[in-house]
């Protein structure tokens, strides 16, 4: 589930279930529980089982985000072994900006997929055209841009309306000397 999520909008979870003893799970209900034990959403595990795992059936459950900023914490349940999973997310108020970061290699001059960009809690990822957009409320934030094989790119920025941000990421350079273990 992505976090944070925002106050009263829609969300998605993907959950999901292994039994130790290799049972098949399709088709057992799940059910999401809120902070104070309320169900916020109910469904049935598939038959189909999450690409990677030996057995680990899910579902995408869908809910509505809480209404209260700040942390919140939600419990899967599934009856069947009495399984029980708490998990921790945060709740922020509503976006009013948008910012696009541009990322581009520092020496070629050409787009940067898959870099991680944060906004302190915001989070996003470059796409192939080297952009990534955060949604975030008006303030003043620390961005940081990374990505392996090159230098964390770090700035302040005042986001007081939609703008976009120029980011040239520097590669690391190699060792001259490599590394003996």
């Amino acid at each position: 589930m992505p976090s944070p999520l925002v106050i009263g909008r829609s969300a998605k979870a993907k959950v999901g279930a292994k039994c130790s003893a290799g049972c098949d799970l399709t088709g057992h209900e799940i059910e999401l529980l809120d902070g104070t034990g309320r169900v916020i959403a109910r469904g049935r595990l598939g038959g189909e089982v999450l690409s990677g795992t030996s057995g680990l059936h899910w579902t995408e459950m869908e809910f509505v985000a809480p209404s209260a900023v700040g942390a919140h914490t939600c419990t899967a349940t599934l009856v069947h072994g009495e399984a029980r999973l708490e998990f921790t997310f945060i709740i922020v108020p509503p976006p009013e900006c948008s910012v696009t970061i541009q990322i581009l290699e520092q020496r070629t001059n050409t787009p940067l997929p898959d870099v991680d960009v944060r906004f302190g809690i915001y989070r996003a990822s470059s796409n192939e055209h080297g952009r990534a957009n955060v949604e975030l409320p008006r303030g003043n934030y620390t961005v940081n841009v990374w990505k392996m094989g090159y230098q964390l790119f770090s700035t302040d920025i005042i986001v007081t309306g939609n703008q976009t941000v120029d980011v040239a990421l520097v590669k690391e350079l190699e060792p001259a000397q490599p590394y003996w273990m």
